[in-house]
């Protein structure tokens, strides 16, 4: 369907986008950095070398100084919370009446019914429909990825609103911009291919199972992780050492500088075994979230060396331990 392929879209562009703004350096310090990676006046000045044209340079630094609080992050989850639990309630509804009503047709989700209304606005031609008979594995496969992903949205706003301490650190309003997108797209991407794909398999409870292990053993790990970084900010805070940094160790630390990246890319590489590893929209945001995560995890572990030098243990990979 059209709706699948548009999100499918959405990922592969925003991974195409991160790998070319990597590459150049003016645009790795104006975009790709935030928090204390970054550094406003080194990406303006980074792009007023890159420009020659009089008058232009001042425009380019003008947009690459267009930042917003780094703790604006707890709107990504605010906005994942609620549109994550309206297509998360749709499914259950849907379950819920085929239980009391028997057996219906997946026009009788909404998010299903609104994909089939965009494929008769682009082609004259209506949609196939999926089969009533495999309609409840469907939705139910939709419901467990959807409910997986609820609680780890939970979890996060959660840590952002009540947990971790303010900060002054800023991001580029652009990087805000993609975490909004990410975020309003990815319950739709979770729903997208049990919805609407052509040839979809029944799920083994094992698969499930395991999947549920991955998520519990990733979100456990991500949530201590982050009680790290975020006891290292209070004695920070109420030491007054705003220009000194303390190295953080213990639980996943001990092995990789960026464990709650990894445990992350964990989380959506769960919600893809859920699926069976059959849905390949699913696939699209695992190699999003990998290469972005990646991306910034590369930027935090440059910023260790300098920061650290020698004092960083030299075992202690950058995301994945031992490699």
């Amino acid at each position: 369907m059209i709706a699948v392929v548009l999100i499918q879209s959405i990922y592969v562009l925003l991974t195409a986008i991160a790998f070319a703004f990597e590459l150049v350096p003016w645009t790795r310090e104006a975009f790709v950095k935030y928090g204390r990676t970054r550094s406003t006046r080194t990406a303006a000045a980074a792009a007023q070398g890159t420009v020659c044209a009089p008058g232009t340079a001042t425009t380019l630094e003008r947009f690459t100084a267009m930042t917003v609080p780094k703790n604006w992050f707890s709107q990504f989850y605010w906005t994942g919370a609620v549109v994550g639990s309206l297509v998360l309630l749709d499914a259950v509804l849907w379950i819920w009446r085929s239980c009391r009503f028997g057996a219906q047709d997946l026009t009788h989700t909404h998010t299903f019914a609104a994909a089939v209304q965009l494929e008769s606005w682009i082609d004259r031609d209506p949609p196939e429909t999926v089969p009533a008979a495999e309609t409840s594995s469907r939705v139910l496969a939709a419901a467990v990825g959807l409910s997986m992903y609820c609680i780890h949205i939970a979890i996060r706003l959660k840590e952002c609103v009540f947990d971790q301490p303010t900060t002054d650190a800023r991001m580029h309003v652009g990087q805000y911009a993609v975490g909004m997108i990410f975020y309003i797209a990815t319950p739709f991407a979770i729903v997208a291919d049990a919805y609407c794909a052509h040839i979809w398999q029944p799920v083994s409870l094992w698969m499930v199972a395991a999947a549920a292990v991955l998520f519990a053993f990733a979100s456990l790990h991500q949530w201590r992780c982050h009680r790290i970084l975020f006891q290292l900010r209070r004695i920070k805070l109420q030491h007054g050492t705003d220009g000194s940094y303390a190295l953080p160790s213990g639980d996943l630390f001990e092995y990789v500088s960026s464990p709650h990246y990894l445990c992350e890319i964990l989380v959506y590489v769960s919600l893809w075994m859920a699926t069976g590893f059959q849905a390949p929209t699913l696939l699209c945001v695992v190699i999003w979230t990998t290469v972005n995560l990646s991306i910034t995890a590369h930027e935090s572990q440059m910023w260790y060396r300098r920061t650290f030098g020698d004092i960083l243990p030299q075992n202690r990979r950058m995301l994945l331990p031992f490699i």
